[in-house]
């Protein structure tokens, strides 16, 4: 396997603009970054097949977006002869650096996406790229900054420990911001230097995007929601609060808190209030024909698919049984298969599966992704809130009540004093409201607070592998870089 610094695309990318979906057109429209191009149409082109290659299989079309629910303690594996399937060394902390799957495929996508935001950015600062509309240049130039500082913050989320760790001093991943060829061998930055580049491409964008509403793209909210969560996870509080608070207060026109009435009505349908930013997904597209065949099918009952590799746990059934009158009910059910001996015992009559993603017609694979959703930004702006003090805690306690009164008709679960305004409260509804959204381990590594999988069908193949409860500072929580990309650059170290 060649390494990271030589990968190219080998084809065009078929998609569209922003405002329709961006997977609909004729391939001859669209150019690989790794050409020259000189028209605004070619540039276009360009970050849409970015958004393409970001959704794709081994970023966010797989691995990225459930790998945070499987690592934590509300979602896991389901048995299947004796084992959980291709989730199994994620679930149980044992990723090897030889594993093409789990470690070295996730490594290169990301890395190919970086690669293609460097090649359009020096493309929009050359001068060759010939237009009269330069604002519409400048979103293009956005647009790749905030898909290049996004594409950073998840290969360290994955690939280094938390920030939390250490203060950001451990080892990232190396940061790549111009073209290189195949002399290149880049150290490892640390988490730190890592952050500070990912804050600067985001921070960098926000003047040239939109603050209307870009259905499939990133505009001006949905980096700034970005950046309430990539600030929260650097501990940086206040800058998270600030964050969180601008797409709250000043975005209303937009984007809305989805109502009690609303909620069972959402899932599966595309660019919703709360919907900040999502990739679009078809039966056809972006797969060479075969849909979205990630994330939305590891999570489907199984009468729909047999690829189910996740069930939520009892641990949360639990927790989500505090309060009858939740709607967040409506999104879990029973096997599809009655007695499912593809279960755990114990599991087979419960509602251990999330009906998040039932697809816009009733097929998981056509479920678009949703990668940033308004309730966590309320919910970021609680905890950040909270971290702070003062004003901002009081002003956080009602973004956790806001959170809280669209999803449950039982006012004892509103936190009405500001001695039950506790971390404690945030969490649980952050595990509530965003299970199955690829966020819930970040929750505990921020907080240095252990995992612990409770309940009674998680597989036992916990206690082989170490991983009941995973300590804060645990080295798995970092999971090995790739051996293919160690033996090509020996300045590359490789995690413990």
């Amino acid at each position: 396997m060649k390494p990271l610094y030589i990968y190219f695309l080998a084809a065009s990318l078929a998609c569209t603009s922003c405002s329709d979906s961006w997977l609909d057109l004729n391939p001859s429209t669209s150019v690989p970054t790794d050409q020259a191009f000189s028209s605004l149409e070619d540039a276009q082109s360009a970050l849409n097949g970015i958004y393409r290659l970001a959704s794709a299989h081994s970023y966010y079309g797989d691995n990225f977006f459930y790998f945070g629910d499987c690592r934590a303690a509300d979602v896991q594996a389901r048995m299947t002869k004796g084992d959980g399937r291709r989730v199994s060394p994620y679930y149980e902390y044992n990723v090897k650096a030889t594993d093409s799957f789990n470690s070295s495929l996730p490594w290169n996508q990301v890395y190919k996406v970086i690669r293609q935001t460097n090649n359009l950015i020096a493309a929009t600062e050359s001068g060759l790229i010939k237009t009269t509309d330069e604002a519409a240049l400048n979103e293009i130039k956005a647009q790749a900054l905030a898909m290049r500082g996004l594409a950073l913050y998840d290969l360290i989320r994955v690939f280094a420990m938390p920030y939390s760790y250490d203060n950001g001093q451990s080892l990232g991943v190396p940061i790549v911001t111009t073209a290189t060829d195949q002399s290149s061998k880049p150290a490892r930055n640390t988490v730190a230097e890592c952050y500070d580049q990912i804050i600067t491409d985001l921070t960098n964008s926000l003047a040239g995007l939109s603050k209307e509403k870009k259905d499939g793209c990133l505009n001006y909210w949905a980096v700034q929601g970005i950046l309430s969560r990539v600030y929260l996870n650097k501990l940086d509080y206040p800058n998270a609060y600030k964050a969180a608070t601008d797409v709250i207060e000043n975005s209303k026109s937009l984007y809305q808190l989805y109502t009690l009435d609303e909620y069972p009505t959402v899932w599966g349908k595309e660019y919703t209030s709360e919907s900040l930013f999502e990739f679009y997904f078809s039966l056809t597209e972006p797969s060479g024909g075969s849909g979205g065949e990630g994330a939305p099918m590891v999570y489907a009952n199984e009468e729909k698919v047999d690829w189910n590799n996740l069930i939520l746990s009892e641990d949360y059934l639990n927790l989500l049984n505090e309060d009858p009158q939740d709607v967040r009910h409506c999104v879990t059910e029973v096997s599809a298969i009655a007695n499912n001996e593809g279960l755990p015992e114990g599991a087979r009559d419960k509602k251990v599966y999330l009906a998040k993603f039932p697809g816009k017609t009733g097929d998981p694979r056509d479920n678009n992704l949703c990668i940033v959703r308004l309730s966590e930004i309320y919910l970021n702006a609680a905890e950040a809130g909270l971290k702070i003090g003062g004003e901002q805690a009081t002003k956080g306690m009602e973004y956790l009540n806001d959170v809280i009164t669209n999803r449950t008709t039982n006012t004892a679960m509103k936190v009405n004093a500001a001695a039950d305004f506790t971390l404690e409260r945030i969490l649980k509804e952050r595990r509530k409201e965003l299970v199955g959204e690829g966020l819930a381990v970040y929750d505990y590594t921020r907080n240095k607070l252990p995992v612990v999988r409770k309940g009674s069908w998680h597989l036992t193949s916990l206690e082989t592998s170490n991983a009941y409860t995973i300590q804060p500072n645990d080295s798995r929580l970092a999971i090995p870089i790739p051996q293919t990309e160690i033996d090509a650059n020996p300045n590359l170290v490789q995690n413990p």
